[in-house]
């Protein structure tokens, strides 16, 4: 009698045991389904964010800049007429002047140009963060030479 009381009680241990696997099993399934729900909305966060920071990054590059969020013109123009594809990690990088404004937008190299395309990876499913930079050029007039500055936009586009 006592043999199969023991007996018994083994096997409602076991049962136990199997049942607290079996809730946790689920437990970790229903974990994983939440978590691969959200991956999708992860991965776009984090590139948002990482196309954010690097607005600011590119912003004060030396090959662009002239100083804390200022792009020089003079170096986008040299950048813009050559082939960087190796130097970008990007969609596209583009320069629009804003202030003073005109009424249509008008692709460098040309007179009153206002929009420098410096890279353009040819992809097509771009998107586009963008922020307002100080554009400067140098200019000359009666023997000094002095920093002319506008308000631009510098475009970043990284692929969705």
């Amino acid at each position: 009698m006592v043999a199969k009381r023991a007996q018994f009680q083994i096997q409602q241990m076991a049962f136990m045991i199997v049942a607290v696997v079996i809730f946790f099993v689920l437990v970790g399934m229903f974990f994983l389904v939440y978590q691969s729900r959200n991956l999708q909305g992860n991965y776009e966060q984090l590139q948002k964010d990482e196309a954010i920071s690097s607005l600011s990054v590119l912003a004060n590059i030396p090959e662009l800049s002239c100083g804390s969020l200022c792009l020089d013109l003079d170096k986008v123009e040299v950048m813009a007429n050559k082939d960087y594809s190796d130097f970008w990690a990007l969609g596209s990088v583009k320069v629009y002047q804003v202030y003073p404004e005109s009424s249509s937008i008008v692709k460098c190299p040309a007179p009153n140009c206002n929009y420098w395309e410096v890279y353009d990876s040819g992809q097509k499913n771009i998107k586009e963060y963008s922020t307002f930079v100080s554009v400067c050029r140098k200019k000359s007039e009666q023997g000094s030479v002095y920093d002319q500055c506008e308000i631009g936009k510098l475009v970043l586009g990284v692929e969705e």
